[in-house]
């Protein structure tokens, strides 16, 4: 090597070394935050396996343990820790027996449930009042293929014309809890003395109007309709109540007799004693039963007449939930006779009807109230709600102001208690805590295994 070549190369040499010295500081650096990151990516993937193997474990106790058999409440928790490879995590399971909200299927042709409330529900006689009706429409059933046609609204007897006015513009609707927005005032109709209103005012608007938003419903939507009266009541020491009828093509549905106005001083404030047939209930004990074990129901039926007058049943019919078994000899009550038990495919549910008939028919007197119990049985592998239904039959005339809008003696006769008497096959929340993941999750009992609704991790 010539002697300027060397010291071109020493040169070199002292370059590489400067910019060496100012790379090895960083790359030592680099090194450092690389080994911590490493440290803590293994310790987050740790922590993660260990809550996702304490939730694995939970599952493999719900499904095949009997775990689920240990919670008798709704609410009531569970606290535990399992070591998961070394590394402890708690958990957390609590019970939830919540009814369900999909869509049911109804043993008879009602999809929308209406109900009805009023403000103010308390008033003097013969004292002029602004009332601010509101109609809660519930689409309970799935088949929601069937349109809504018409609202009808029959005002209290006792509001009547000329002391009785709908205020012109205070129709509103609102879907699901969202914003309410003005729609057109119904059609009035007086019978004898008796307001009847119907939504849409057919002679202007048609059945069109309510495709939109009215007309049709998703299954589980909820719409109201508000709208007020201005007026008096000339009778006191009454409760006055008011009736919905829902047309869905061929189809009425009756609201019975809701959203009392009770006058003066009734002796019984609050309750119907004016309109009405009967208000027909169902309670079933235990309300939760745990999954995979076999359990007796007993179910109470509660009817009070809220007529002015003595009423007289002539049939109950009880639709037991599909997989429910009448427990013979088990009726009390009004009766202890056995029902007729046939397995009836209803709506395209196979399910078992119970019949009472009575001959003579039983009487029930105005503001009384009757019971009939019975047992049933079942093992449920599959968390949900599972609703009871009855139906309780009357052999009465109908009222004009019902007769003209096409109820039937059917339609008034058949008191229907919707989906009560619930008995639920309860879900479960499970949270696993291994330090630095938690995971949260909800499950739920089905045939053979389990079905994960939610998991989040955070």
């Amino acid at each position: 090597m010539r002697k300027g070549e060397g010291g071109q190369a020493f040169i070199l040499v002292l370059i590489l070394l400067a910019i060496g010295a100012l790379m090895i500081v960083p790359a030592l650096r680099l090194t450092a935050t690389s080994l911590r990151s490493s440290q803590i990516v293994t310790r987050h993937e740790m922590a993660l396996y260990a809550a996702d193997g304490a939730q694995e474990y939970v599952l493999w106790k719900l499904a095949y343990d009997g775990y689920g058999a240990s919670f008798t409440a709704d609410g009531q928790s569970d606290n535990f820790t399992v070591d998961i490879c070394g590394k402890p995590v708690d958990v957390t399971v609590v019970m939830r027996a919540v009814e369900g909200k999909g869509g049911l299927t109804l043993a008879t042709d009602d999809v929308i449930r209406p109900t009805k409330t009023v403000t103010p529900d308390t008033v003097a006689r013969d004292v002029n009042e602004s009332f601010e009706y509101i109609i809660r429409l519930e689409q309970l059933s799935e088949n929601n293929t069937q349109g809504l046609d018409a609202i009808y609204d029959i005002l209290p007897a006792d509001l009547k014309t000329p002391t009785a006015d709908y205020v012109t513009g205070s129709s509103y609707l609102r879907v699901d809890g969202g914003e309410w927005q003005q729609i057109d005032d119904p059609k009035i109709d007086v019978v004898g003395v008796q307001y009847r209103l119907r939504w849409p005012n057919p002679d202007t608007y048609g059945s069109e109007n309510f495709r939109s938003p009215m007309r049709d419903f998703a299954v589980r939507q909820v719409k109201e309709l508000k709208f007020r009266v201005d007026g008096r009541f000339l009778a006191g020491d009454t409760v006055q109540c008011n009736w919905v009828v829902l047309k869905m093509g061929e189809i009425l549905t009756l609201s019975g007799p809701q959203a009392p106005i009770t006058v003066g001083n009734p002796p019984e404030p609050g309750v119907c004693d004016e309109d009405g047939v009967l208000a027909v209930s169902k309670v079933s004990a235990p309300e939760v039963i745990p999954p995979g074990v076999e359990a007796d129901i007993i179910y109470t039926i509660g009817i009070t007449n809220q007529a002015g007058d003595t009423q007289h049943i002539d049939e109950i019919i009880d639709y037991l939930p599909p997989g429910f078994l009448y427990t013979d000899n088990s009726t009390t009550g009004i009766t202890t006779a056995e029902p007729d038990v046939d397995l009836e495919t209803i709506n395209g549910v196979e399910r078992y009807e119970l019949e009472w008939e009575f001959s003579p028919a039983v009487s029930i007197l105005s503001a009384d109230t009757k019971t009939l119990a019975f047992g049933a049985h079942t093992t449920k592998e599959v968390s949900g709600s599972y609703y009871n239904e009855v139906m309780v039959v009357l052999d009465i005339s109908v009222p004009p102001i019902f007769s003209q809008i096409g109820v039937t003696e059917e339609d008034w006769n058949n008191n229907y208690s919707w989906n009560t008497g619930a008995v639920i096959v309860p879900a479960y929340d499970s949270r696993t805590d291994a330090g630095e993941i938690t995971i949260d999750a909800n499950m739920a009992l089905i045939l053979g295994g389990i079905s994960i609704t939610s998991w989040q991790i955070y």
